[in-house]
């Protein structure tokens, strides 16, 4: 730890003299004061001791109840809350806000509006997703009654690169494939049923290395062995071949529980993360494997799965992909670590999750009942190994929290995201992005 504090002296030294020059002669001009001003600076007194996650400062208080966050392929970072969509750059300068259809250079439909968004993702092309609300007439079941329906929005040089264009808007639940047309899914569209399709939610969006998009959706209506699909799933939205612009709906994944907590269910669904990530590079992994987590819509009375974040598989067979449960994460070694991905109640309302993509294949949860982050492995190990020259077998524990506003303290957080080494959390209550790095990253 000497060499550390003493690297971060020099740290803190430099941030100081590269301030007064910048006050001097103007704005900064080479790659290493860009960075240092893009990833902030560290406070002395929050330094932890041994190896452990250290806050970047300052945190973005700019915000109104965010509930996620991206870091982009185009290197930009996506925040939604409250108020919309927001474009930053990695020093946190927000130069964009997205709110209403008025906000789009070319609109599907005056009605759409990112107000109270609660997800966002790109894929390669560049085109963002997010997560919101949609106001709809449904004429042939209820003339004149406005339905606020979860949908998604695709939203084309939103980093811009061009003309701002709301692409398209995929409302629940005339997206889905399976529901469209039936005459069961119309009598759904009544505000009389305790089941009606208003109460259904889509909480997560993660792309794919061919650009697919997997949805994450949750509500009440659950019945199996029927030709609709059932509100809790992961939707797969495909280009359509003729028109790659817009997505479709191709499949859902049925072999998900919607009712029953095992490794493949998909219960009260609050976010989900493939394995393809930023940064833009030649070897984005094209596996259709996932990680996704299972809340608690309600924190009195949350139901009982032991398992609430989990990894779900993607194999190939002579039939076509099947989705199974990753069962290496249940061998638990404990002469390398104390706790894992796998232990039974980890969790209890687990509100995002990401993956960091690099050689290091951590993989981040915030769960906004415990107020705290969480660090694995990719093998389930929570924690990073020890540092070179430690005597120490075991893997050790970073994950961090605990209810308040201080600088490792959150206050229901519902969104992570990770971009070279700087941990992004989404602090809802605390109306702001904390940022962390691990302290021997700095070394």
């Amino acid at each position: 730890m000497k060499q550390f504090f003493t690297t971060l002296f020099l740290f803190a030294a430099a941030v100081a003299l590269l301030t007064a020059c910048e006050d001097m002669f103007g704005s900064k001009q080479d790659r290493i004061t860009d960075e240092i001003f893009e990833d902030g600076r560290l406070d002395p007194n929050l330094i932890v001791e041994d190896v452990g996650y250290v806050a970047l400062l300052p945190f973005w208080d700019i915000f109104n109840k965010p509930t996620d966050i991206f870091v982009g392929y185009d290197e930009l970072v996506y925040v939604t809350d409250a108020d919309g969509l927001h474009v930053l750059d990695r020093a946190g300068r927000r130069y964009l806000t997205l709110s209403d259809a008025g906000d789009f250079d070319i609109s599907t439909s005056q009605n759409a509006s990112l107000r109270n968004a609660v997800a966002v993702t790109q894929d390669r092309l560049l085109n963002v997703y997010v997560a919101a609300r949609y106001d709809t007439v449904i004429t042939a079941v209820n003339p004149d009654i406005t339905w606020n329906l979860p949908a998604v929005y695709k939203i084309k040089n939103a980093n811009g690169a061009g003309p701002i264009e709301l692409v398209q808007v995929m409302v629940h639940p005339f997206m889905d494939a399976s529901r469209a047309t039936t005459a069961s899914q119309r009598n759904r569209l009544n505000r009389n049923i305790p089941d009606n399709d208003e109460l259904v939610q889509i909480t997560g969006l993660s792309t794919l290395a061919n650009n697919e998009l997997y949805v994450t959706r949750r509500g009440p209506r659950n019945r199996t062995g029927e030709a609709i699909t059932q509100d809790n799933t992961v939707l797969i939205m495909s280009p359509v071949a003729n028109n790659p612009a817009r997505m479709r709906n191709t499949s859902q994944i049925r072999a998900l529980n919607p009712n029953s907590p095992s490794l493949t269910s998909a219960i009260d669904l609050t976010d989900i993360a493939t394995f393809a990530t930023p940064p833009q590079r030649d070897n984005v992994p094209a596996d259709r494997s996932f990680l996704m987590s299972q809340g608690a819509p309600d924190p009195d009375n949350p139901r009982d799965i032991p398992f609430r974040v989990l990894w779900v598989n993607a194999v190939n067979t002579p039939d076509g992909i099947e989705y199974r449960s990753n069962p290496n994460l249940l061998n638990r070694d404990t002469t390398r670590a104390r706790s894992f991905l796998y232990d039974q109640n980890r969790f209890t309302n687990p509100s995002g999750i990401a993956f960091s993509g690099d050689e290091r294949a951590h993989i981040f949860v915030v769960d906004a009942a415990r107020d705290s982050l969480y660090l694995f492995q990719s093998n389930g190990i929570e924690g990073v190994n020890p540092p070179p020259g430690s005597s120490g077998t075991r893997a050790i524990n970073v994950s961090f929290g605990g209810t308040g506003n201080g600088a490792r303290e959150f206050d229901n957080p519902s969104g992570v995201a990770y971009f070279r080494r700087i941990v992004y959390v989404a602090d809802t209550n605390n109306n702001r992005i904390s940022r962390f790095r691990l302290n021997t990253d700095f070394e």
